[in-house]
C-alpha cells in the first residue's frame, strides 16, 4: 500500500489543470478553466476545472472530484493505480515493496493482467531490436532501411519478434504468465491439431515481423500491429492484435499518444493509413499526424480528435485506392461538425515516401497548397467521373448533397450549398431543395425548422420604420436618464453607474441614433476621466448636456410640483431609485441589440458581394456568432426577435 505522506505528496504535486489539460483542450474562463466533458458527449462546454482549488466538475453529467479522481474515471483505474499514474507523471518516488510483474498479473482481473502482459511483450520486443543479434540484423536493419533514425525508433518503442516458433511463448510462462491471458492478448496461439507438426500446442503469434505497439490516450500498450519482412502469400502483411477488454480498434487511433499536444498546440490533426506514414512525419518534425491503421474511420476516432481540435486533414496516397479512401469516412466526421480537408500526393506517393522524398518543411509546404475542403474535393472527383454525363451528374449531385445534409451547422452547409451549385453549374434551389428533402426524411421535426434556418441569416433590406425609431430613441433617452439620474450610485461593488455605463458603450462601440445624446455621453466621458464622478451639478451647467439633463431632471421632479401629490411622488421616486440598477442593464442590452442588428446587415451586404470561398466562410461564421450573441441578449429580458 501506499502510505498516507506519499498520497499527500502527490495530490499535492499533481496540478489539476495540467492533469486534465493532457485530455482536454482546456479555455481560461475568468479564474476557472473549461471544456467539453470527455466523460458525455456535449457540443457546448459544461466541464469546469478550479485550479486554485484542485477540483473539476461537469454540470452536464455531475462527475466531479481531484486530479485523482480524474484519472480513476478516465483512464478506467483503480485508485491505487491512478496514484501511481500520477506518481510517474510528475517523478514521485513511491516507497513500497514491488511485486514482479507476474505476481501483479496473478492478483488482478483480466483487463489489468491483459495491460501487464502486453507491458511485458513490448520490452521484450524491444530489447530483441536493441540487443539481440537477430533482431539487430533484420528487424532494426529494416527500420534502418525505411529511414526511421534511433530517437524515432525509442519514441514509438518499436520491436522486432524472433523467428523462433515459441521463444516469447517460453519467456512469459517462465515469467509466470497465464497463457489464457497470453493467448486473449493475442501474443499466442493454440495450435489447429491438423496442421501439428510437434508435440507443442502453444506458438508465438509474431514471428520474424518488426513490431508497432498502439498506446491508449494516456501512453499504456493495449495493442500490437506485427508487419512481415520476409515475403510470404500465405501470410498477411501485416498481423494485428484481437479485440479484448483493453483493446477496441474503432476507438484508437495509431500515435494519438504521442501527437496530442502537437495537435491541441496546432490546433490540427493529420491523418493517415499507416503505422509508417506516422512514425516518418513525428521524425521530421510534424507530429500532429496520426493513424486510422487501414480501417474506416468511427464515430470514436472522430470524437477522440475532437477532444483536441476541430480541424481534420487527410493525407492519402495518390492512386485511385487512395482516393476512394479519401472519400470513406468522411461523413462521419462532418456529422460531428468538424472542418475535414483532403490532401492527395502525387501518383505513386503516399505521406510516408513523400515526406522522406522533398523533407518536413517542403511537406508541410505541400500540405498548405494543396488541401482542399472536402466537399469541394468530393464533388471535383465525382464531376470528373461524370464526363459531362447528364445521369451521371444527377448522381454526383446526390452523393454531394448526402454528404452537405450530414453538416449540423446550416452556416457551413449554406456555404457548401453556394460553391457547390457554381461549381455543378446548378441551380442553387435545387441543391437546397435535395438537401431539405434529406434532412425530412425520417425526421418530421425538422420541418419547421428549415425555411427559419435559411431565413434566419438574412437581414431584412428594407428601412427601419418611423415606430422602431421611436422606440429606439426612448431606449437611449432612458440610457441618458440612468446617467443623469443615477450617474453617482453604485451599480456594484467595483462600479458607480456612470463608469458602468460609460465602459459598455467603449467597450462595445455602441452609438445612438440620436446625435445630441452621442455628444453628452462624450462630454460625460471627459468628466469623469477626469474628476471620477459625474453629478447633478455638472449635467446642468455643462453647454453640450444642459438642456437635455434639465428636461430630463425637471421631468422626473414634476409629481412635487403640487403638494397634494408629495405622498405619491415620494413613492415613485423611492420604487425608481430601488429599480434603476435593472433599468440601466436592460436599457443597455435593448442598445447592444440594435447594434448588433446593424452589424448583421452590414455583414450580410459583404457576404453578397464577397467572391471567394475562404471570404463566404469567413463572413457566416460572423453572422452566426452576431446571430447568438443576438439571441442571448434578447432571451434575458424576454425580448422577442422579429
Amino acid at each position: 500500500m501506499i502510505n498516507q505522506i506519499t498520497i499527500e505528496k502527490i495530490l499535492d504535486t499533481a496540478d489539476i489543470a495540467d492533469v486534465v489539460g493532457e485530455f482536454v483542450t482546456l479555455k481560461r474562463r475568468g479564474v476557472n478553466l473549461m471544456g467539453n466533458c470527455p466523460f458525455h458527449d456535449e457540443k457546448t462546454p459544461s466541464f469546469v476545472v478550479s485550479p486554485t482549488k484542485g477540483i473539476f466538475k461537469c454540470f452536464g453529467c455531475g462527475k466531479a472530484g481531484n486530479s485523482a479522481g480524474f484519472i480513476m474515471e478516465h483512464n478506467g483505474l483503480s485508485y491505487p493505480e491512478a496514484l501511481r499514474w500520477l506518481a510517474a507523471k510528475y517523478n514521485v518516488e513511491i516507497e513500497e515493496e514491488r511485486a514482479n510483474l507476474a505476481e501483479i498479473a496473478q492478483q488482478k482481473t483480466d483487463r489489468e493482467a491483459l495491460l501487464t502482459a502486453l507491458s511485458f511483450a513490448n520490452k521484450y520486443y524491444i530489447d530483441l531490436l536493441q540487443n539481440d543479434e537477430e533482431g539487430k540484423t533484420i528487424g532494426k536493419a529494416y527500420f534502418i532501411e525505411r529511414g526511421l533514425r534511433e530517437d524515432t525508433i525509442e519514441k514509438f518503442e518499436l520491436g522486432y519478434a524472433k523467428k523462433e516458433w515459441r521463444h516469447f511463448f517460453d519467456t512469459a510462462v517462465k515469467g509466470g504468465f497465464e497463457i489464457p491471458i497470453l493467448e486473449k492478448a493475442g501474443l499466442v496461439k493454440k495450435k489447429d491439431k491438423k496442421d501439428e507438426t510437434d508435440a507443442d500446442d502453444y506458438f508465438d503469434v509474431y514471428r520474424e515481423r518488426v513490431t508497432f505497439p498502439i498506446h491508449d490516450i494516456t501512453g499504456r500498450v493495449i495493442a500490437f500491429g506485427a508487419r512481415q519482412l520476409k515475403k510470404d502469400d500465405r501470410s498477411p502483411k501485416y498481423i494485428n492484435s484481437p479485440e479484448n477488454e483493453v483493446y477496441h480498434k474503432s476507438r484508437v487511433l495509431y500515435g494519438m499518444f504521442q501527437a496530442k499536444k502537437a495537435i491541441r498546440e496546432k490546433d490540427s490533426c493529420y491523418l493517415t493509413e499507416g503505422y509508417l506514414d506516422v512514425v516518418t512525419l513525428h521524425q521530421n518534425g510534424i507530429e500532429n499526424a496520426v493513424a486510422s491503421s487501414g480501417t474506416s474511420l468511427t464515430q470514436e476516432q472522430v470524437k477522440l480528435i475532437s477532444r483536441f481540435t476541430d480541424n481534420i486533414t487527410m493525407l492519402y496516397d495518390g492512386d485511385p485506392a487512395g482516393i476512394k479512401a479519401a472519400l470513406r469516412g468522411t461523413d462521419i466526421i462532418l456529422e460531428n461538425n468538424l472542418n475535414v480537408r483532403i490532401v492527395v500526393f502525387p501518383e505513386g506517393e503516399d505521406p510516408d515516401s513523400y515526406c522522406k522524398k522533398v523533407g518536413g518543411t517542403a511537406f508541410e509546404e505541400y500540405i498548405k497548397a494543396n488541401q482542399t475542403d472536402f466537399i469541394i474535393f468530393k464533388t471535383r472527383h465525382l464531376l470528373g467521373e461524370s464526363e459531362g454525363d447528364p445521369i451521371k451528374k444527377a448522381t454526383v449531385i446526390r452523393e454531394v448533397v448526402e454528404s452537405i445534409v450530414k453538416i449540423p451547422d446550416p452556416i457551413k452547409r449554406s456555404v457548401f450549398i453556394k460553391a457547390t451549385a457554381t461549381m455543378l453549374d446548378t441551380d442553387e434551389q435545387v441543391l437546397i431543395a435535395e438537401t431539405n428533402r434529406l434532412r425530412l426524411k425520417g425526421n418530421e421535426k425538422v420541418a419547421k425548422q428549415i425555411e427559419q434556418e435559411y431565413e434566419s441569416l438574412i437581414i431584412s433590406e428594407e428601412g427601419i420604420s418611423e415606430t422602431h425609431i421611436n422606440i429606439h430613441e426612448s431606449r437611449e433617452r432612458a440610457i441618458i436618464r440612468s446617467l443623469i439620474l443615477f450617474g453617482n450610485l453604485p451599480l456594484d461593488e467595483e462600479n458607480l453607474v456612470a463608469k458602468f455605463i460609460l465602459n459598455e458603450i467603449e467597450a462595445d462601440g455602441l452609438e445612438f441614433i440620436n446625435v445630441q445624446f452621442n455628444e453628452v455621453v462624450n462630454a460625460t466621458k471627459i468628466h469623469f476621466e477626469a474628476n471620477g464622478f459625474v453629478d447633478e451639478y455638472f449635467f446642468k451647467n455643462n453647454e453640450v448636456t444642459t438642456q437635455i439633463a434639465s428636461a430630463i431632471i425637471i421631468d422626473s421632479q414634476k409629481h412635487l410640483l403640487s403638494p397634494r401629490w408629495e405622498t405619491d411622488a415620494e413613492k415613485q421616486i423611492k420604487n425608481e431609485t430601488d429599480n434603476y440598477k435593472s433599468e440601466v442593464v436592460y436599457n443597455l442590452n435593448y442598445l447592444k441589440l440594435s447594434h448588433i442588428s446593424k452589424l448583421l446587415k452590414q455583414n450580410n451586404d459583404k457576404l453578397k458581394d464577397s467572391k471567394t470561398e475562404e471570404e463566404q466562410i469567413q463572413l457566416m461564421e460572423i453572422q452566426k456568432a452576431l446571430l447568438e450573441i443576438r439571441t442571448q441578449l434578447a432571451s434575458l429580458h424576454g425580448i422577442i426577435i422579429h
